[in-house]
């Protein structure tokens, strides 16, 4: 496999305190950023770096297989409720072996010792949009060309000391010519 070209950005968007709305986002749910990508896209990297006191905030990757009618998540970022000090990165393939997040179930055994019981990989689940829990992957890849963020918020983020939400949605494709 050739060495990838440099990431394109496809979406670099920026919610500050002017753009956030006039009170809690619990009754619209979220802020959706639709953005296409090419066709020869390889893989999905998205740069998600939040900056609020008194809320919080995740990131949604969803994807659509019909143009953007439906949509499903592909990746949610853990929720912040701190401003973050690096930015926290997700990765989403274009095609992969539908391996999501797992569900960890402790069980005691004799002696008192605690056994995580469970699997480390599990197949492709639900992936209807905004189910997935915060820090986690359904294990479905990008369908088409039409994606988005959606970002979640909860609590009232006029209230929260809020500078900003930056989310970029960077891709990547083999080169043509390696």
């Amino acid at each position: 496999m050739a060495i990838r070209l440099p990431l394109t950005t496809v979406l670099d968007h920026t919610v500050t305190s002017t753009d956030r709305g006039s009170g809690s986002v619990t009754a619209i749910g979220g802020i959706a950023k639709p953005f296409l990508i090419p066709q020869d896209t390889d893989n999905v990297v998205v740069k998600f770096f939040p900056s609020l006191v008194g809320a919080t905030v995740s990131a949604t990757l969803q994807t659509s297989d019909d143009g953007g009618t439906t949509w499903y998540d592909v990746v949610r970022s853990p929720t912040v409720a701190t401003s973050e000090g690096a930015p926290l990165w997700m990765s989403a393939p274009v095609c992969g072996m539908g391996v999501r997040s797992a569900v960890l179930t402790p069980v005691v055994i004799a002696g008192g010792s605690i056994l995580q019981q469970g699997s480390i990989l599990q197949v492709t689940g639900s992936a209807t949009a905004s189910t997935l829990t915060a820090g986690s992957a359904s294990g479905l890849p990008i369908l088409g060309v039409a994606n988005r963020i959606f970002l979640i918020y909860t609590g009232n983020i006029t209230a929260a000391s809020f500078n900003y939400t930056q989310v970029k949605v960077l891709v990547n494709s083999q080169s043509a010519t390696a």
